[in-house]
C-alpha cells in the first residue's frame, strides 16, 4: 500500500469522517450495552462470544474491521476499497429493504443507514474520482 500523497479532497475527508463517527458510535454502543451485544450475537448463532470477554473482542474486531476500508480509501486512494464498500453498502441497503418493518420500529437505523449510504455516494464526486484517478507508474521501479 502506498500512500497517496497530497491534500486529500473534502468528499474522502468528508466520507472517512462519517463512516468513522458512525463506527466509533456503533462500538461505544456496543460497549456500554454489553449484555445487549452479549444476546445479539447469541441471535445471530454462531454458537461462540457467549460471555462479556466474547462480546468486547467482537465488538473490537468490528470496528476493526470496519477501519480498514475507511483507511485504504483515506490513506491509499484503492479503488478496490471504494468498490467493496460500494457492494457492502448495495447489498445492507438490499437486506434493509427487505425488512421494512425495522425502520418503523427503529427510525433511528433509517437515518444511519441514509447517512452512511450518502457517506458511500460521495466516493463518487468529481473531486473524489481525482483522488481514485490512477497514478502513471514510475518506470525506475521494473528497472
Amino acid at each position: 500500500m502506498t500512500p497517496r500523497r497530497g491534500a486529500r479532497p473534502w468528499p474522502i475527508n468528508l466520507f472517512a469522517l462519517t463512516l468513522l463517527t458512525i463506527a466509533t458510535l456503533n462500538l461505544a454502543a456496543a460497549l456500554l450495552d454489553l449484555q445487549g451485544q452479549q444476546e445479539f450475537l447469541r441471535t445471530l448463532g454462531l454458537g461462540f462470544m457467549q460471555n462479556r470477554d466474547g462480546a468486547i473482542i467482537a465488538s473490537s474486531a468490528w470496528f476493526t474491521i470496519e477501519l480498514i476500508p475507511i483507511v485504504l480509501v483515506w490513506v491509499a486512494a484503492s479503488r478496490f476499497a471504494r468498490g467493496f464498500i460500494t457492494v457492502m453498502a448495495a447489498i445492507k441497503a438490499l437486506l434493509l429493504l427487505g425488512d421494512l418493518l425495522l425502520f418503523y420500529a427503529l427510525p433511528g437505523l433509517m437515518v444511519g443507514q441514509a447517512i452512511a449510504l450518502a457517506a458511500v455516494a460521495l466516493l463518487y464526486t468529481r473531486d473524489a474520482d481525482a483522488w481514485f484517478a490512477k497514478e502513471e507508474v514510475n518506470p525506475e521501479t521494473f528497472g
